[in-house]
């Protein structure tokens, strides 16, 4: 069976691009910055530019598609285009699916067994809506995609399906290969061999992805995204027999500079495909670009599977992923993120997940609001949550063992977090979130930290070991309640800024430290009844008089001693008789005496012999003084000039 052809006017293929496919603004994943974690050892400035000449040439093939069938082209038959340098094989709907012997007979240049029994593909697949390409084998199937300085090819399906069955001990494996070194693809700046599901379905079962994607989520490796489309500039149309027959598209990109670009299935024109769903079970994902990316999906599973030495993150849950599993499922050794899933995703449950030494997290759950305000694009500002993390490990990562970046109702809870920088981390305005049961172990900060607005939250049950501070909050509340720490070396509990409706009730705090609860830069707060017996204070001796001696303090012992010391002197002047008038020196001179003094009083011979004149006018004088003492309310006698003779 030969590809078929399908001949369209260019100008009518405009007509109906213009109609059925709107442009989306491209929302681009976040990138962590390549100074935490393992540096992306591409070039990001030729990588973005392939990663938009890729979304053009899908657009394409979406354009053909839809002119076609407005044209009332059947597309009963595969057909093969030209885009760029590439050709593009588009399987179309059919009821059964395409397995790899027919892909043989479509393509029997480009789908070649090679001596060890594998297949090397060096055509680009597209698998149309209604269209499953099946790759079974109990035995086992290796699939190399050529993957080449020159160029790579990929499998695409647009609202098709891709079926992978292996088995245990011979899983079907889909890689990169560079025919030239007969080895896989390893370098990534000149693109890398991919697989993607749009809009349609994946079902995979013991598969392998290896050494696949570049740059972005979407060409990263595996990649499930919801439906997306960029501006197209030409639409390509032709014909041949099994062979090339459209001239060259355009594959001058638009320029783009984020690794992780993509557009979220919101927004997406109505068409007969939009989100993905995809179920994996026992399937490795290993040193791609991205693990597998997930994008505008509904209800994907992931089971019983491994994502390992991938150069960014391993599994990514990137925007609108709602009402999906990840469960016994591994993902170490990653260069930033075992599993990362981002803003706009709902109803995420994970359960026995492993996520060790990965070179940013562990675990990474994002559900804060896509804006914070009136935008261009009108993105809603509420949060997001309902997501729960259980009975997982997250041990030996470069920074957080488990991350809650914002969202509401999260359940962080019987979790194992040891030997990374922090064991739990809570921030970013996260109200509602429970964190209980968990096992922290051996990390070098903060066992257990809330900060920058966290509300509504509960800290329980949780055993901490051999943090520098066992459980850190600042600027947020939670109840932190009936947790063992133990092995704190500097403080059990530490507040720090607002941290009102906090309490801190019931804990069992032993280690060695400056002091076990440290509240001293928090307000708000409520302590009581935790058990404190087995911790040892630290503090030296004038650390802990300094503590005590605060500026305000000392001043009123100042004021107190200097209170006291004066009573007490005065105490001792009043009992030993030393106690003066402060004005005795100023005694009027009347206090002491009656202002007359006779001769006889002291000791002289009284006045004999005064005549009747100077008597009489001694009386006189003597009353007018005494009248002219009467005015003033006393009275006093003049003593008379010695000398006076009769």
């Amino acid at each position: 069976m030969r590809a078929r052809m399908i001949v369209a006017t260019a100008a009518a293929t405009a007509a109906v691009v213009a109609l059925a496919f709107a442009p989306l603004s491209a929302t681009a994943a976040t990138h962590k910055s390549a100074t935490v974690g393992i540096e992306y050892p591409g070039d990001p400035v030729k990588e973005a530019a392939i990663v938009a000449a890729e979304d053009q040439r899908i657009y394409n093939v979406r354009a053909v598609t839809v002119a076609a069938r407005w044209q009332g082209i059947p597309a009963t038959a595969p057909y093969r285009l030209v885009t760029g340098s590439s050709t593009t094989l588009v399987l179309v709907a059919r009821n059964a699916p395409y397995g790899i012997a027919e892909l043989q007979e479509l393509e029997p240049e480009r789908l070649v067994k090679q001596p060890d029994g594998s297949y090397l593909l060096s055509e680009n697949i597209i698998i149309e809506a209604g269209a499953t390409v099946k790759l079974a084998s109990p035995d086992g199937l290796v699939l190399h995609l050529a993957s080449t300085s020159k160029g790579f090819v990929s499998i695409i399906a647009l609202g098709g399906s891709l079926q992978l069955v292996g088995s245990s001990k011979a899983p079907v494996k889909i890689d990169s290969w560079d025919s030239s070194v007969g080895k896989v693809d390893t370098v990534t700046a000149d693109g890398r061999a991919y697989v993607r599901i749009i809009g349609g379905s994946a079902s995979l079962a013991y598969a392998a992805f290896d050494h696949l994607g570049f740059w972005s989520g979407s060409t990263g490796g595996l990649a499930l995204t919801g439906t997306s489309t960029t501006d197209p500039s030409v639409v390509a149309l032709g014909s041949a027999k099994g062979s090339a027959i459209l001239p060259t598209a355009p594959t001058t990109p638009t320029a783009g500079t984020d690794p992780t670009a993509t557009t979220d299935a919101e927004g997406a024109p109505q068409g007969s495909y939009s989100y993905v769903s995809a179920r994996l079970n026992h399937v490795t994902l290993s040193n791609n670009a991205y693990g597998v990316f997930v994008n505008g999906a509904q209800g994907v599973s992931i089971s019983n599977s491994t994502a390992r030495d991938n150069l960014v993150d391993g599994i990514v849950l990137h925007r609108y992923v709602t009402n999906s599993t990840i469960a016994t499922t591994t993902t170490t050794h990653n260069g930033m993120d075992g599993f990362a899933m981002t803003r706009a995703s709902t109803g995420i449950v994970i359960t026995q997940l492993v996520a060790n030494r990965n070179g940013h997290d562990g675990i990474s759950l994002n559900g804060g609001p896509l804006a914070s305000g009136p935008n261009a694009t009108g993105t809603p500002t509420g949060s997001y949550g309902n997501n729960s993390l259980n009975n997982s490990t997250a041990n030996g990562n470069a920074r957080y063992g488990v991350t809650v970046v914002g969202g509401d109702n999260v359940k962080i809870v019987n979790n194992t977090t040891n030997r990374n920088l922090m064991g739990i981390v809570v921030t970013k305005l996260a109200t509602d979130v429970t964190v209980k049961g968990n096992t922290v172990n051996g990390n070098t900060k903060h066992g257990i930290a809330l900060f920058e607005g966290v509300g509504k939250s509960t800290v329980a049950e949780n055993s901490i070991n051999g943090a520098d501070i066992g459980v850190y909050l600042r600027d947020s509340s939670a109840n932190i309640v009936r947790n063992s720490i133990s092995d704190a070396t500097n403080h059990g509990v530490t507040l720090v800024g607002a941290t009102s409706a906090t309490i801190i009730t019931d804990n069992k705090i032993s280690g060695r430290g400056t002091s076990a609860i440290d509240t001293v830069r928090g307000t708000g707060f409520e302590v009581h009844g935790n058990d404190l017996s087995q911790w040892t204070n630290t503090k030296p001796f004038w650390v802990t008089v300094r503590s005590i001696f605060q500026p305000l303090t000392v001043l009123w012992i100042v004021l107190g001693l200097t209170v006291l010391l004066t009573a007490a002197i005065g105490s001792r002047r009043k009992n030993r008789g030393m106690i003066r008038h402060p004005y005795a020196s100023h005694v009027p001179l009347t206090a002491l005496s009656l202002g007359v003094v006779r001769p006889e009083d002291l000791g002289l011979e009284p006045i004999v012999h005064v005549s009747a004149e100077v008597e009489q006018h001694r009386d006189a004088n003597e009353h007018r003084e005494t009248h002219e003492y009467s005015q003033g309310g006393r009275q006093a006698y003049l003593v008379p000039a010695q000398g006076v003779t009769t």
